[in-house]
């Protein structure tokens, strides 16, 4: 093997030098200074608001089949969305709303996110989305018009 500082062998095992950062272009340290034209999202916002041109929230069954009876439980499931999304738990998705206390999205969470319910919310979104003008431009993405390696070409 070639010396190379960067790589030991101690005791059998292979060890590798720390490598240095690479230097950060200015394209990406000018968005993370706050001068960008972009502006912060609210995730529960959007979400919420997609809901409402969606109705993808309708999609979240209670597990017993019955009517929700829980005031603003669309504010939960979107809070549990981004929760679940971002991988943050509840902590930072709690709130004084009754919606948003800690038990309420705990029930919730069991009761009516489960596999069939993110089914059906998916299937709405995919729904809505093949009404929108540029979608319909590109196409579906059937098998049909899928690569092998699982790459999307329009038809």
């Amino acid at each position: 093997m070639p010396a190379n500082s960067q790589i030991v062998f101690d005791d059998g095992r292979l060890h590798f030098a720390a490598l240095e950062p690479e230097p950060e272009p200015a394209s990406l340290r000018q968005p993370r200074g706050g001068g960008g034209d972009a502006a912060p999202v609210d995730l529960p916002e959007a979400l919420l608001e997609v809901f409402s041109w969606t109705g993808a929230d309708q999609a979240f069954t209670s597990v017993t089949g019955g009517e929700a009876r829980l005031k603003d439980l669309h504010v939960t499931i979107a809070a549990l969305l981004v929760a679940h999304s971002c991988n943050v738990g509840y902590t930072p998705v709690i709130g004084a709303a009754d919606a948003l206390k800690y038990g309420r999205l705990s029930h919730v969470d069991q009761t009516y996110l489960r596999p069939a319910t993110w089914r059906a919310a998916n299937a709405k979104l995919i729904h809505c989305q093949a009404s929108i003008p540029l979608a319909q431009v590109w196409g579906s993405s059937t098998p049909s018009c899928c690569s092998t390696r699982g790459t999307w070409m329009p038809r």
